[in-house]
């Protein structure tokens, strides 16, 4: 038995696109309600945390500012010192030193470390050091025969390598630095030959760890030579296995102004686009169009490419439409769009990474507060440094100098770019006081201290002083200088100027 189906007279375009226009379809990894779960446990989230912290230093201007300020405020200015009752020893160890510091660049690896720390709360390094053997394995007749003086310079080369921080673990401490354990499943990660590569350029630790992984897979954490890491953790307790980033606090509300900025974008981009809908007229009975569906689509059509069309090409475009048709579109409400909340948010977040929002914009407060506020800032950042400076001190003394009765250590000067002024007229009122440092006098201008006493003592063997004599100046005169001035006149016969020499009146002190 043949069935005839009934026709259909409602036309209309698909809908499914529509979702985009009335919900936000944007997912990131960072909510509210993760944030506050995080923030019960950081040792438990710490991933989840650093992922986070990423990702709003790429979103938030306020703290990446705040993270690049805190990472170039120290000068890094610094001087290396130490203790030994062997002074010509010690001045060699001292040396050493300064040539280690100089091939690990440590200023850039110092800077990255204050990165770390302020974006993940937790910074891992590795110092590998290969030291070259002063006298040969192998020698021939001639050298055999002949006497040679082993020479006192150690020649060695080392550098630094920054640990991938999801495949490290503080697991402990030793000697109050704290023991890391590396994942040395992270070289399952790359092709066999990348592998390769990738091995022959990590340090022979590293390497015999992911053999001796290979054959048993449980073995995957190695633990790391304790006198070969430079571990630093901030904003945590000494038990704590991470360190909290800088910005943990202010999470919530950076995801909060975040979230109310794009609504404010959402509702401007509304306003600038259009959603026009048609409705078509009804027919005798209640739901269905009078036109038929050929009707429905021709005029659909037309109107679409009207609206399209228009601002777009010049001149007059007509269409007509069947009668009860009513056209409309979506009106957006603006009423959030006169919410003001931005500026108490941004004071809100900055506060809680520890920086007025005044230092940040120079808006507001006064320059003793915003001095005050980098002042208290700069402390949290030298703290950091001392346990940086800790860190080197252990792995080159133990790698590279290797002189238990001479211990070497480097001292970062607790100078900014704010207190540079003020720190130079300290040490300068210490040194003329008569108790000075000159070397903490020339550190403290920016200058290396060494590098200037070599600039002094090459200029004293050129004789500088000789050659290039002081200007005479009332600054570097004396009053019984005669070398100076106008010269005397003894023929003159003016009288004023024979009553003034017999008198002696120029020698008569002034009453003033």
């Amino acid at each position: 038995m043949d069935t005839q189906k009934e026709p259909s007279y409602e036309y209309n375009t698909d809908l499914s696109n529509l979702d985009s226009l009335f919900f936000n379809t944007s997912n990131t990894s960072v909510s509210y309600d993760r944030v506050k779960t995080w923030l019960n446990n950081h040792n438990l989230y710490n991933k989840q945390i650093r992922n986070a912290s990423k990702f709003l230093y790429n979103s938030n201007g306020i703290y990446r500012n705040v993270i690049d300020y805190m990472v170039s405020l120290p000068t890094l200015d610094r001087v290396v010192y130490g203790n030994s009752n062997d002074h010509s020893q010690l001045k060699l160890d001292k040396r050493t030193y300064g040539i280690a510091l100089r091939k690990i660049n440590d200023k850039n690896i110092v800077r990255d470390s204050l990165r770390k720390l302020s974006l993940y709360g937790t910074s891992f390094h590795y110092f590998e050091s290969v030291a070259a053997d002063n006298f040969p394995n192998t020698l021939s007749d001639y050298e055999v025969d002949s006497i040679s003086e082993i020479n006192d310079t150690k020649e060695f080369n080392c550098s630094v390598l920054p640990l991938p921080i999801d495949y490290c673990k503080i697991v402990g401490r030793k000697n109050s630095s704290y023991l890391v354990a590396f994942d040395v499943s992270y070289f399952d990660q790359f092709t066999s030959k990348g592998r390769s590569l990738k091995l022959k350029r990590w340090p022979k630790e590293f390497r015999q760890g992911y053999v001796e992984y290979k054959k048993d897979l449980n073995k995957r954490w190695l633990v790391l030579d304790n006198n070969k890491t430079v571990t630093v953790k901030g904003s945590a307790d000494l038990e704590d296995q991470w360190g909290r980033p800088i910005g943990l606090a202010a999470f919530v509300d950076m995801v909060y102004d975040d979230y109310f900025v794009d609504t404010k974008r959402n509702i401007l981009d509304d306003l600038n686009s259009t959603l026009i809908y048609q409705t078509l007229p009804e027919g005798e009975k209640k739901g269905v169009s009078s036109l038929t569906q050929k009707q429905q689509e021709q005029q659909h059509n037309s109107i679409k490419n009207a609206l399209v069309s228009k601002g777009a090409v010049k001149g007059i475009k007509f269409f007509s439409l069947a009668s009860g048709t009513k056209l409309d579109k979506l009106e957006t409400n603006v009423d959030f769009l006169k919410v003001k909340g931005e500026d108490e948010l941004i004071k809100r977040i900055s506060t809680n990474l520890g920086f007025a929002g005044s230092a940040l914009n120079g808006q507001d407060g006064n320059y003793s507060s915003q001095s005050t506020n980098i002042e208290m800032v700069s402390s949290q950042i030298f703290s950091w440094l001392e346990q940086i400076s800790s860190e080197f001190n252990k792995v080159i003394n133990a790698n590279i100098i290797k002189n238990p009765k001479s211990y070497v250590e480097v001292y970062y000067l607790p100078l900014t770019h704010v207190n540079r002024k003020e720190k130079v007229q300290n040490m300068k009122d210490l040194y003329t006081s008569g108790r000075g440092s000159l070397t903490a006098w020339i550190a403290a201008t920016g200058w290396n201290p060494d590098a200037y006493l070599a600039l002094m003592e090459y200029e004293k063997e050129e004789g500088f002083d000789e050659k290039f004599p002081v200007h005479a100046t009332s600054y570097t005169m004396s009053k019984n200088d005669k070398s100076v001035g106008r010269p005397e006149d003894d023929s003159s016969q003016n009288e004023n100027t024979i009553k003034s020499k017999t008198n002696n009146s120029n020698g008569t002190p002034s009453g003033s």
